[in-house]
């Protein structure tokens, strides 16, 4: 069946979305395992799919899908409509995690950063420090759209340098959203309110032994990549998960200077043995987001990458096939549920 990853739950139908990025197969199924739909994204003709990194999520009754133009398809994977985003633009973030979602009776999805006067990647990566929007939301019927989720002051970044593509995580967990960029062990909690995104606070995650890539100057910022040692894989966040009495966060510390000049980059073996060496641990907050641990292991059997929270407050993760065993013609779910502080 290939390599999925988990995308989205539905509470109100208790079923999941995944995808398969080799395939451009998306698969929803319930609870026991039952495929209900399955279907493949067209590369051509009237209803084809383009885009980098596709990240379809439930929305309302059908799928939202945001590549070159913010797509919207039923369940059964009828393409329904396109939407264009109202002006020229380009990327300075990408990903899997980049995403569409209804918002009320408008669109709500990652803001892409405007060409209207040139693709400048330094203006833009510091209008995102300044306060930036880092969402935004679209009117479909009479394209008005205004920017959200404005980028909070934080001193993870200090003014001047390039501390890499800031590409953010964001996540919504009911009526709050929260959101975290790479290279820095924090993040940001907003809460709806008229439409609109309103910053609430900032949340950091006092990690021992973190190893955040070194910035370099502004106007040097193409030269980040190899001043640290050409593996793009600073520390981040990779999940929030908020359960009914707790709040966990996914994330990785990066490795030291050391132990990425004891393997050759250049050798694609190599390579992924480091990218697979980096622990990846958790933080338990309560309700409230104060911090009760940090710095626990999570189970390696999981991907920690797409793991979602279902309507019984279990924590659904896909088996992680490069750690713990490839199957050829399935694909198992585990459920989870915290106790101690640890998943188990």
């Amino acid at each position: 069946m290939g390599n999925l990853d988990l995308k989205d739950y539905d509470p109100a139908t208790n079923q999941y979305l995944a995808y398969n990025h080799q395939k451009r197969e998306i698969l929803i199924f319930d609870s026991v395992g039952a495929i209900q739909q399955a279907f493949t994204l067209l590369s051509e003709g009237p209803e084809a799919i383009h885009g980098y990194g596709l990240n379809p999520t439930f929305s309302e009754n059908g799928i939202c899908i945001f590549g070159d133009k913010i797509y919207t398809l039923s369940r059964s994977g009828n393409l329904l409509n396109r939407t264009e985003i109202p002006y020229p633009y380009f990327w300075i973030v990408g990903g899997g995690s980049i995403a569409g979602f209804s918002f009320g009776d408008k669109l709500l999805y990652y803001k892409p950063g405007s060409a209207v006067e040139g693709q400048d990647r330094q203006a833009a990566y510091q209008r995102m420090l300044d306060g930036g929007a880092m969402m935004e939301v679209l009117d479909t019927l009479s394209g008005d759209h205004y920017g959200t989720m404005h980028f909070p002051e934080t001193d993870a970044f200090e003014p001047g340098l390039f501390y890499g593509y800031p590409t953010p995580l964001i996540q919504n967990g009911g009526s709050k959203w929260f959101l975290s960029v790479t290279n820095a062990l924090e993040f940001h909690v907003y809460h709806e309110k008229e439409q609109q995104l309103i910053f609430g606070k900032t949340v950091k995650i006092s990690a021992k032994n973190a190893f955040p890539d070194q910035p370099v100057p502004l106007e040097q910022m193409d030269t980040f990549f190899e001043k640290n040692g050409l593996v793009y894989r600073i520390p981040r966040i990779h999940r929030f998960l908020p359960l009914e009495d707790h709040f966990l966060v996914f994330y990785s510390k990066g490795v030291s200077p050391e132990t990425k000049l004891a393997y050759n980059v250049s050798d694609p073996t190599q390579r992924m043995e480091l990218v697979y060496s980096f622990p990846m641990e958790m933080a338990v907050f309560d309700s409230n987001l104060s911090k009760l641990t940090i710095d626990q292991s999570i189970p390696k059997s999981m991907n920690p990458y797409s793991a979602l929270v279902d309507s019984k407050g279990q924590i659904v993760a896909l088996k992680d096939q490069e750690r713990a065993g490839v199957e050829e013609d399935f694909h198992t779910l585990y459920t989870y549920r915290l106790v101690a502080g640890q998943p188990k």
